[in-house]
């Protein structure tokens, strides 16, 4: 239940959560289940509980960039993309970016999780990833558009919390698309939740069919179970160290100190800390308790407790960005072509539509392809892997590289491609009712660059994802443009004639490769997708956290989120989360019934 400093006055804690967001509620519903254990979260933002704004698909404009509801963090300026500085976005209040993000479902390769397991961390299998995530998914098959809507109810949870489906409303360039990628030999596939993802086949949506609302870690993990007498929140908590002693030379924590309404206060712990407050604020927390790096604690004046260099290291992120096209043609076949712009053109129509489960805020994109770098350019595949074999690095880095050479021999899927119904960025002439476009997306998931993220004073933060600095980078996004540009040159997707596409971003003045990479670099942006800043590693290959989640060097404070990824997935990030966050749960229970 949500409390105030007063609710939790003279409690000692089994467990403090440190962030409730997604995978923060998914700890503290399954920490609570055991009514004697006592489960305080602590979230910087605040409830947002019942807010349509979020509950709405579609109305990005309500909340991104608004300090009520996205903490807008801002990067170190990016050398290698054009000096740029980027803004990341991330869900501030109850659920975390699961209250934000773009509503996206889909699961990695099998090979993508084995890897976690093959860098040293024994029972993070596909097999276990694959029960966790169907314990959090409650699949509702869809009623419409079968033929395009394919699915396997054996890869899909029945009974977990977080709704998924189909969306209501589709593009109808769906087949089109997948026709295409076939004449380009990536094949169509049923469904790609059984691991193997290379080729085309719908994505789901956190959508709730029976509301068309978001579903989400806050309505669906925490609300159902807010009345729980041994379940305390508090909202608008900004922790700002956990408070550790050393005790048979680990350090152990003892307490959490945060601020609310201006004053510090200190809840008090006697099991465990969990934190969970995602890529971003994970290791600044860790490290403004003095966990990391001593020469970057020192650098910000904070007191070094425990020499733990890995923290804020290993930081991955996919980027993206799409080549967009105005389309002449608004049918393929006798369907209408559906598109995000009415969003832009007539906002109060859709507004009208949108109870009924029709209108374009129930549009999503569907069709996702996961394909291989080689499937892209064999030419720059066998590149990059004779360079992962003889370039220089630590033996951590070398240890994720021998991994990704071998995915890449092995046509493992790095690349997506999203036939996204509307335009990647606004259009250069502006909205226009008569106008229609849909962009081919595309992401960079499996990245050879490496980031940071470490505090540089007790109030400031330096995110430096170091973008491009790895070439090879930048140069499969100059390959993905390329190919995109031959896809919608392929039939049925072209249409007829001189075909229904017509190229606006980056257009046809950009044609060589120095030209796309500029482009690129002033158009690339983050998927929101963050990774690696406290990793699951052996403490030999910088790693922060053991298999069993807890910080190298502490007797009880734990790392549960995106953030202990050691080598990151080809896919959205959002149901890793939520199973991630469910075997989290396994293991702290697991630990204290021996």
């Amino acid at each position: 239940m949500l409390t105030s400093v007063d609710g939790i006055k003279g409690q000692v804690f089994d467990y403090i959560i440190i962030g409730g967001g997604t995978t923060g509620l998914v700890l503290a519903t399954r920490l609570s289940e055991n009514p004697s254990t006592s489960v305080l979260v602590l979230e910087a933002g605040s409830a947002h509980i019942d807010d349509a704004n979020l509950l709405i698909p579609q109305q990005r404009w309500l909340f991104m960039g608004k300090p009520e509801y996205d903490w807008s963090f801002k990067t170190e300026t990016q050398h290698h993309a054009k000096d740029r500085i980027f803004t990341w976005p991330r869900g501030k209040g109850l659920g975390g970016s699961s209250a934000i993000n773009n509503l996206l479902w889909n699961k990695p390769a099998r090979q993508h999780i084995e890897a976690w397991g093959a860098l040293g961390n024994d029972g993070w299998t596909w097999e276990k990833f694959q029960a966790y995530s169907k314990k959090s998914e409650r699949f509702v098959e869809p009623n419409h558009n079968k033929d395009v809507l394919t699915y396997d109810t054996n890869l899909h949870g029945e009974q977990g919390p977080i709704v998924t489906s189909f969306p209501p409303l589709i593009s109808n360039l769906e087949a089109d698309f997948r026709k295409a990628m076939e004449a380009h030999n990536v094949p169509n596939i049923q469904d790609a939740f059984s691991g193997e993802i290379h080729g085309t086949s719908p994505s789901l949506s956190n959508l709730d069919p029976s509301t068309h609302h978001r579903s989400y870690a806050t309505n669906m993990y925490y609300q159902p179970v807010a009345g729980r007498t041994n379940l305390k929140v508090i909202v608008d908590a900004y922790v700002t160290e956990i408070i550790t002693t050393k005790v048979n030379g680990l350090i152990t924590a003892t307490g959490v100190k945060f601020v609310k309404s201006d004053n510090t206060h200190t809840a008090n712990v006697a099991g465990e800390v969990c934190l969970t407050a995602g890529t971003i604020m994970s290791p600044k927390i860790l490290e403004m308790s003095g966990i990391g790096d001593p020469a970057v604690l020192r650098r910000a004046g904070i007191d070094v407790k425990l020499d733990l260099p890995g923290v804020g290291m290993n930081v991955q992120e996919h980027l993206y960005t799409g080549v967009t096209f105005e389309l002449t043609d608004h049918f393929s076949g006798e369907q209408e072509v559906n598109t995000f712009d009415s969003l832009a053109t007539n906002l109060g129509k859709q507004k009208e539509l949108f109870a009924s489960g029709k209108g374009t805020l129930n549009l999503n994109t569907v069709d996702i392809a996961f394909v291989a770098l080689a499937d892209i350019s064999p030419e720059l595949n066998a590149k990059v892997i004779a360079s992962l074999q003889t370039e220089e690095k630590d033996a951590g880095l070398a240890a994720q590289y021998k991994i990704q050479a071998e995915h890449l021999r092995e046509k493992v899927p790095s690349l997506e491609i999203l036939l996204a119904p509307g335009p990647a960025k606004p259009p250069p002439q502006g909205w226009d009712a008569s106008k229609k476009h849909v962009s081919l997306c595309f992401a960079t998931n499996c990245p050879l660059s490496r980031g940071t993220i470490h505090v540089t004073s007790k109030d400031t933060l330096a995110i430096d994802p170091h973008v491009f600095e790895n070439r090879f980078d930048l140069d499969t996004m100059v390959e993905l443009v390329k190919y995109c540009r031959r896809l919608a040159q392929t039939p049925p997707l072209k249409g007829e004639g001189e075909g229904r596409l017509i190229e606006i971003h980056p257009g046809p003045d950009c044609q060589d490769d120095a030209a796309i990479a500029e482009w690129i670099c002033n158009n690339v942006n983050t998927t929101f997708h963050t990774a690696g800043s406290c990793s699951m590693l052996p403490k030999e290959l910088n790693g922060v956290v053991d298999p069993q989640l807890k910080v190298w060097g502490t007797h009880n404070i734990r790392v549960a989120d995106l953030s202990i990824i050691p080598l990151h997935v080809g896919s959205h990030t959002q149901s890793v989360a939520y199973a991630l966050a469910e075997q989290a749960a396994d293991i702290i229970k697991a630990s204290h019934e021996k």
